[in-house]
């Protein structure tokens, strides 16, 4: 039985629950359901946290391996490093589900965000892993251009949760995954487009479906954006178990979210992802569906752009098959990496073991 300490953002968002989860999974598929998992929390908290000097000292006495992810962990400000302690760990230590991404300046071109975690720090930490898997080719070309080699495109955890059983009925549902606008790193104008684009939004598919559009708030911050449009239902969650059933039985989901749009396209529900950064295009690019995804950079009229594509569910399916073999490579690569890890887990455990008597 080993003891996996887990570095995981632990911010109020259901998609780092959501990758958790999935992470969890893999890591139960290859160590066994016996295995410890010890969530850690990315920042540095009032019990420990991040890969800081007190973390680190616990980990090397009682871990036998270390995950560190799946999510934006390179960018926003999402996990404490303390390089000398970095330096001294001392157990296996696997990179999983990362990304890094480029924003939209002014003129809608890609420039590096400003709230990166430091180069030397991301080329540390990638220099300790012994594997390192992103989940996008842009994040790899960005690790390579910070000097980490060795990175592995793999894909998000979230992508490998099972898919709905054929003829399962959902509830009928029309999902609209938000995101607070002052949340996204957009040039002021898109920023400012997005109220009216959700709008019209909710109308459009109200007037498609009927009474049967909700918000979905992923963020606690995504409360006050859905209190914009009164009279909608709005749903915040805060346990993973209901958001996965919710996404699973609904008829559709619109979504500013990666990680809405992720199971959905795992589960085989219809949905239609907005993008506005590099990372979650490149993401939708790597899972093989490109050219449903819509580019809020350049798109002029989103509201019709997520029309024409719920009035074309058969294109999504297509598409979706079409994209499966290669989702499926992403898995196998996985559980190659993971594999790699668990050998290199299971020998110092026994190194350890082996001193102890």
């Amino acid at each position: 039985m080993a003891n996996l300490f887990c570095v995981r953002p632990a911010t109020r968002n259901i998609g780092n629950d959501l990758i958790n989860k999935a992470t969890t999974d893999l890591l139960y598929a290859v160590f066994g359901p016996q295995a410890s998992i010890i969530n850690i929390p990315a920042l540095r908290g009032p019990q420990y946290g991040g890969l800081t000097s007190q973390q680190v000292y616990d980990m090397n006495r009682f871990a036998d391996g270390v995950v560190v992810g799946g999510g934006n962990l390179f960018e926003n400000g999402q996990i404490t490093i303390e390089s000398h302690a970095l330096e001294a760990l001392s157990v296996p230590t696997l990179l999983i589900g990362l990304s890094h991404g480029r924003i939209y300046d002014e003129a809608y071109a890609f420039t590096h965000r400003t709230d990166s975690l430091p180069a030397h720090l991301v080329r540390q930490l990638g220099e300790k892993a012994m594997v390192r898997m992103v989940r996008d080719h842009a994040s790899r070309g960005l690790l390579a251009e910070l000097g980490v080699g060795g990175v592995e495109v793999t894909g998000c955890p979230s992508l490998f949760l099972p898919p709905n059983p054929a003829g399962a009925e959902g509830d009928g549902n029309i999902l609209l995954s938000i995101r607070h606008p002052s949340r996204m790193s957009v040039p002021p104008p898109l920023q400012w487009r997005i109220a009216d684009d959700v709008r019209r939004m909710i109308a459009s598919l109200r007037a498609a479906y009927g009474d049967v559009v909700s918000l979905i708030c992923h963020d606690y911050k995504d409360l006050e954006f859905a209190a914009a449009f009164p009279g909608m239902r709005a749903l915040y969650f805060d346990d993973v178990e209901r958001y996965i059933a919710t996404l699973r039985a609904c008829r559709l989901n619109v979504s500013y979210r990666l990680h809405a749009f992720l199971p959905c396209l795992a589960f085989g529900v219809p949905t239609i992802h907005l993008s506005y950064d590099e990372r979650g295009q490149d993401m939708v690019a790597t899972a093989g569906m490109k050219e449903w995804d819509i580019d809020l950079g350049r798109e002029h009229d989103a509201v019709e752009a997520v029309m024409q594509r719920a009035r074309a569910v058969d294109t999504y399916h297509r598409l979706r098959n079409k994209a499966l073999p290669g989702i499926a490579e992403l898995r196998t690569q996985t559980a190659a990496g993971l594999t790699r890890f668990a050998e290199a887990v299971t020998a110092r455990k026994s190194r350890r073991e082996g001193a102890a008597s």
